[in-house]
């Protein structure tokens, strides 16, 4: 690796000022083995003087017995976030002449990860990627510096990311032109001197059978292990944790007899961290009295559907339509206001069309029909992550952040999918869409804009969709998050052979590569569970048993919200979620640092 990468504007009078991700190799900290890198990226986020924020590769070669496999796939990583310290200047001596100039610029080092005074390990969902603790962990690092402790977030990057081709991404930030990342996915343009290979099949990804259960949990030791070594150095600064199907696959991990001997119990997972958390999810592997496995009914749905092969492969979760969130991300925090041409470029392929159907769809009969469509509609590019992901728009309870509101328009009931058809999948809420199609051009309505000025929109029985408490996230920061790091906020190839081995364990199954799974019984102590209001985890949680100490519950909180809300509320109070992790944090180090 080049001691700087670079990715810059060709244009003229254009700077990194602008928004363009800087990556920029760090060397190895001292001491630190062979097979790890460090990248620092230069984000456009609101905190980037208070945060640093890097990207950190461990190579761990697959076995033998994966069979062939990209060599990135032998590679686990994940996303550093730690607070920027003020470094001393050393005391230069006055010489008579000065030295010449070399042209050599002085990278600092990284710190070791082993020097925080506390860590928080951080495992996604289902479908998630790294990048989607981006704000939960910024706002935990900072609020841990106004307390004089240097805490880390550590967000893992699951291996099957592997797979994930960015540099169309890249490009189209850089340029400032989200529709190159369309034609370079879509539409086989070179970009760079590069051309896409082309989305993977399940065919072409055989060694995905052996990316369950154990190749997950075993990777998250191989990180805490290969970064802090001292096993009581692990359990005096480590918090670890997941947000929805992350807090099955911690209690996994804490179960987890990593030497394959019941005798013995310094391996296991419970005893490589000193406390536990888990978001809008539960910490437990207990067979649900249901009978229904997984975290809720919207994961198992999808699984259904995009089962069949090796990765999720379902409308609206695959790979072609996960792809798109990048470019959209681009377009909504770059250029916001701008009128999008993205979707008038976006392939009418059966999966992409099927999935806006899905998403944007009215009513059964649009669904059915496709008439209206999406693309009929004039959006501003802001609306382009707004209509996907806010809770008043999304059908989809996985994928709620509640971002704010339509605007620039009259809006109307959503009626599709109809939450009876689709229980636990839709969810209980009131969904709108615009009203107007080839009409006004449709904005978005900041999370911290609601209700002020402008009237709450009403459905048809004269109730307002939202309420100013229970907006949280803010639209330009999720949509930065889905492209700006090395790593995706949503994950393209998610294993089906990951979610079936956790719905296994959650069924009793121990027998295979889930016999390790020995330690249930272990106390996870302390911990806490930040539940969603409005999310999936309550009732997950109520179904299997939470397996916390502690349960914090906030109102107006949607699934996402949980990892996505923004720094200061609607109600001027700090943002709860990354509250209840700093409160956690501090037992761990109860002390501040002196400065």
């Amino acid at each position: 690796m080049s001691a700087t990468l670079r990715f810059t504007l060709r244009a003229a009078g254009r700077s990194t000022a602008l928004g363009v991700v800087c990556l920029v190799a760090l060397p190895a900290s001292a001491g630190a083995a062979p097979g790890r890198s460090e990248v620092v990226v230069r984000p456009s986020s609101p905190d980037a003087s208070k945060v640093v924020e890097s990207y950190v590769r461990l190579r761990a070669p697959l076995p033998a017995s994966a069979g062939p496999h990209p060599g990135a796939c032998d590679w686990i990583g994940y996303l550093r976030f730690r607070p920027r310290v003020a470094q001393r200047r050393p005391r230069v001596r006055r010489r008579r002449r000065a030295p010449a100039f070399t042209g050599r610029r002085r990278v600092a080092r990284a710190p070791r990860p082993s020097s925080a005074d506390a860590v928080v390990v951080a495992m996604p969902g289902f479908l998630g990627g790294a990048a989607s603790f981006d704000q939960l962990a910024r706002h935990v690092v900072t609020r841990a510096s106004t307390r004089r402790r240097r805490v880390e977030f550590w967000a893992l990057d699951r291996r099957a990311n592997c797979l994930e081709d960015h540099h169309g991404v890249r490009a189209a930030a850089a340029a400032r032109d989200p529709n190159l990342a369309v034609r370079y996915y879509f539409h086989g343009q070179q970009v760079g001197g590069r051309r896409f290979a082309g989305f993977h099949s399940s065919e072409q990804v055989p060694f995905l059978d052996g990316f369950g259960l154990e190749r997950t949990v075993r990777d998250w030791r191989t990180v805490l292990t290969r970064e802090i070594p001292s096993p009581s150095a692990r359990r005096r600064k480590l918090a670890c944790g997941g947000h929805s199907l992350g807090g099955p696959l911690t209690a996994a991990f804490a179960a987890w007899d990593f030497d394959r001997d019941p005798a013995t119990t310094s391996d296991a997972g419970y005893r490589q961290c000193g406390a536990f958390f888990g978001l809008d999810t539960s910490l437990s592997l207990r067979p649900s009295q249901s009978g229904r496995p997984g975290i809720s009914t919207a994961v198992n749905a999808l699984l259904a559907a995009g089962g069949q092969g090796r990765f999720i492969d379902a409308p609206p979760a695959t790979p072609e339509t996960i792809q798109l969130l990048g470019p959209s991300g681009i377009a909504a925090f770059q250029r916001p206001r701008e009128e999008s041409t993205l979707l008038q470029l976006v392939p009418r392929t059966p999966k992409i069309e099927l999935t806006l159907r899905l998403l944007f769809a009215r009513n059964a009969a649009e669904f059915a029909t496709g008439i209206p469509n999406v693309r009929d509609f004039r959006l501003r590019n802001e609306v382009l992550v707004g209509g996907v992901f806010d809770d008043n728009s999304s059908p989809i309870s996985i994928f709620r952040s509640s971002l704010g509101t339509y605007d620039g328009g009259p809006v109307q009931d959503k009626d599709f999918p109809l939450a009876s058809a689709f229980a636990g999948l839709a969810g209980q809420k009131r969904l709108m869409a615009p009203a107007q199609e080839h009409g006004p051009l449709y904005g978005w309505r900041s999370y911290n804009h609601v209700g002020l000025g402008e009237p709450l929109q009403t459905d048809r029985t004269g109730q307002p969709y939202t309420s100013r408490s229970s907006e949280v996230s803010s639209l330009a920061q999720l949509a930065r998050a889905q492209y700006e790091a090395p790593a995706d906020f949503s994950e393209q190839y998610f294993p089906t052979r990951l979610m079936t081995d956790v719905s296994a364990a959650q069924m009793g199954d121990r027998s295979g590569s889930l016999a390790n799974l020995r330690h249930e019984k272990a106390r996870l102590t302390p911990s806490v569970l930040v539940q969603a209001g409005d999310g999936v985890g309550a009732s997950s949680a109520r179904d299997g048993g939470g397996g916390a100490d502690r349960t914090l519950t906030l109102a107006g909180y949607d699934h996402l919200d949980v990892v996505t809300a923004a720094a200061r509320q609607n109600d001027s109070r700090p943002e709860r979620s990354a509250g209840a992790l700093a409160g956690l944090v501090r037992m761990l180090a109860p002390r501040s640092r002196r400065r």
